[in-house]
């Protein structure tokens, strides 16, 4: 018999004695399907009750269908309170997550160190919509009747800074509606930034922990786990205030928007409590088409769940949203003027990174990015060096900002204009050619002619290039879309090496992806800061396995710049 079937005949019991409502027993895992690799799930071992569980392996998803649209007679269940299971972790730092799923799913997270079989009571609050979704449960929302699956796992395979999820495993048992849960506790009030502001005056010991997306993460970035801006931050405040106690760290996740943050509040703040949290989330929440209103509302009720968490240990430091390139660079300024009055009606500090971004103006904010979205080096660095700037300003220090050790300056650079033919380049496919043809300058240019996508990734790479740890450069190619891509992407990118004859694994940075107009040469530019480490690079003219379309690219150069 069908577990929820077994619980349906038992419905008037249920309703006079109040029992719990199985929902999962854990003695069929026929009923569990993997909907995501490399999830596996398998009987487990042991159980907590009866005689059969589940073992669950991670990351991906596995999932069980109650019903194709609801269960028959479970309006009752808008009686009961939450969701209860029994979990065996592994010991890990990872954390196992149930989604209830109807017309919309909602997720809760839970900590997998305990190896000891413990039952987990998780009320419907708990329980965070993965869409633009009301509180299950409240007003006009789902109700819990209206959940017909379950699953185990999310789509995500990255975590903090982008890292992979390491694989993790977990048994679970006896699923269940419960009548009671644990009460909500009160919201505390946020700890005065003020004290904050007074720690980095007396020169004490400071923990900054900034939450956000991939550009909070550093995607993109050579060396992310240096070259972000909370890093930088910390960089340039330990030397400025002859602190090397402040430490700043960040546990952004790429692709993240404000429901995922909420969700993954019990994961992310494991450990020392911080003494301020900063906050930059929207331009995924964007991409979504989340309203202005859900934003407000998932903003407010992530800093809520903060400072539960921290127990109002913690202050918080709200961005402005920041802008994008192109088209995004006015399409988030709903957010930051959302952000700027949540702040404002809550008593909390913001930091305009919008109004300070958009200074630099449409035509020149590109410099600062290496794509769409996310900043490069460049911006990265301006990021930390206005927030170290409104950190130590608004604490009232007035000391002077050390200045930063001379540049070393390259005498010469590099480039290639295609009229000998691409001598020393490694063109990797036969997609990839150099011919006559269109060319800004002469008469032969590089070709990407992919009528189809391909079995892997098509790139073009140059000659090494000798180069010196923070040298800056000017990186510039002309490209030319012949035909537009289908599908895919494409990038003008170098790859940064550890060695000087442009060996072993790269450094890959993305100068610009994406093409202009079609049949228009357009100049792909950005500045270029060489890590430290780095001895030598490729250019490396890029195309996606799955792009199909023709372009072509000449005149491609690295110069030398001073500042």
């Amino acid at each position: 018999m069908k577990t929820w079937q077994f619980a349906l005949t038992a419905l008037l019991p249920l309703a006079t004695m109040a029992a719990p409502i199985v929902l999962d027993d854990g003695e069929s895992v026929g009923d569990w399907k993997v909907t995501r690799k490399p999830a596996t799930v398998v009987a487990a071992e042991t159980a907590a009750k009866g005689k059969g569980a589940l073992q669950i392996t991670m990351p991906g998803m596995v999932s069980r269908s109650l019903s194709r649209t609801y269960v028959p007679g479970s309006a009752i269940w808008d009686t009961y309170a939450g969701v209860s299971f029994w979990v065996k972790g592994d010991g890990s730092d990872q954390f196992g997550s149930l989604a209830v799923k109807g017309r919309f799913s909602f997720v809760t997270f839970f900590p997998l160190k305990n190896t000891e079989w413990h039952q987990v009571v998780v009320p419907w609050r708990d329980f965070v919509t993965e869409y633009q979704a009301e509180p299950i449960g409240t007003f006009g929302a789902m109700p819990p009747s209206g959940i017909n699956a379950l699953r185990f796992g999310t789509r995500w395979t990255i975590w903090h800074n982008n890292d992979k999820v390491p694989a993790h495993s977990y048994a679970i048992d006896q699923i269940e509606l419960v009548e009671e849960a644990p009460a909500a506790q009160p919201t505390p009030k946020p700890r005065p930034f003020r004290e904050i502001l007074d720690l980095l005056k007396a020169k004490k010991p400071l923990r900054v922990q900034c939450m956000g997306d991939s550009i909070t993460a550093g995607t993109g970035l050579a060396d992310k786990d240096a070259q972000r801006y909370a890093t930088q931050l910390q960089d340039q405040l330990r030397p400025w205030l002859d602190n090397q106690e402040i430490t700043c760290y960040s546990r952004a996740v790429g692709g993240a928007k404000l429901t995922d943050a909420r969700a993954w509040i019990p994961r992310d703040f494991v450990g020392p409590t911080p003494d301020l949290v900063t906050i930059w989330y929207g331009y995924n929440d964007k991409s979504n088409g989340f309203t202005r209103e859900f934003y407000e509302r998932s903003l407010n009720d992530y800093i809520d769940r903060i400072l539960r968490v921290t127990k109002g240990k913690a202050a918080i430091l709200l961005f402005a949203t920041g802008p994008g390139c192109g088209p995004r660079f006015t399409m988030l300024d709903d957010y930051a003027e959302t952000v700027r009055q949540t702040a404002k009606r809550r008593g909390l500090p913001c930091f305009d990174i919008n109004a300070d971004l958009k200074s630099i103006g449409r035509d020149k904010i590109q410099e600062f990015y290496g794509d769409m979205a996310h900043p490069n080096n460049r911006g990265h660095k301006r990021i930390a060096d206005r927030l170290a700037s409104y950190l130590v300003d608004a604490a009232g220090i007035t000391t002077p900002k050390p200045k930063p050790p001379p540049r070393p300056v390259a005498e010469e650079g590099a480039a290639w204009d295609f009229e000998d033919g691409a001598e020393g380049w490694n063109l990797d496919c036969d997609q990839v050619t150099c011919g006559e043809g269109a060319a800004v300058s002469g008469t032969q240019s590089l070709r990407f002619a992919m009528p189809a996508p391909g079995k892997d990734h098509r790139r073009a790479y140059s000659p090494v290039f000798a180069v010196l740890p923070r040298q800056l450069y000017t990186a510039t190619a002309q490209l030319q879309t012949v035909k537009p891509l289908s599908s895919g992407a494409m990038g003008f990118f170098v790859c940064l090496y550890y060695n000087d004859k442009g060996e072993g694994d790269p450094k890959i940075v993305a100068i610009q992806r994406s093409l202009g107009a079609t049949g228009k040469w357009l100049p792909k530019t950005n500045r270029l800061e060489i890590p430290d480490g780095i001895k030598s690079l490729r250019v490396m003219i890029w195309a996606a396995r799955d792009a199909a379309g023709e372009f072509r690219c000449d005149d491609i150069s690295l110069q030398p710049l001073a500042e």
